[in-house]
C-alpha cells in the first residue's frame, strides 16, 4: 500500500472540507431534514405539515391541525434533539410553531 505524504488527502475529506469552508454543509443538513421529514415525525405529522424551513437557527413549522399544534409546541425540545441528531450537527436551537 502507497503511504500518502502529509498534504495529502481522500476525496471524501476534501469534499467536506470544501463544504465547510463554503458554509455548505449547513445548507445540506437542512435539505437533508426537510426531504426526510416523514420519516422523521411520521405519516400523520408530515401530512399536517404545511410548511417547513429553517431561519437563523429555529426551524419553522406551519401545522393545519390545531391540536397538533399544540401538541408540538409541548414536544418543541424533542423535535430539536430529533433534527439535531439526524443532521448530525447543531443545526437548529429553537421550534416554532405556526
Amino acid at each position: 500500500m502507497k503511504k500518502r505524504k502529509d498534504n495529502e488527502q481522500t476525496l471524501k475529506d476534501a469534499i467536506a472540507d470544501f463544504l465547510k469552508v463554503e458554509k455548505l454543509d449547513t445548507k445540506l443538513a437542512e435539505v437533508k431534514i426537510i426531504n426526510q421529514w416523514e420519516n422523521l415525525v411520521g405519516k400523520l405529522i408530515a401530512s399536517q405539515t404545511e410548511k417547513i424551513f429553517f431561519h437563523q437557527g429555529k426551524l419553522f413549522l406551519h401545522i393545519t391541525s390545531p391540536p397538533l399544534k399544540a401538541e408540538l409546541n409541548y414536544q418543541r425540545f424533542k423535535i430539536v434533539e430529533l433534527v439535531n441528531k439526524e443532521a448530525r450537527v447543531e443545526l437548529i436551537k429553537d421550534v416554532v410553531i405556526r
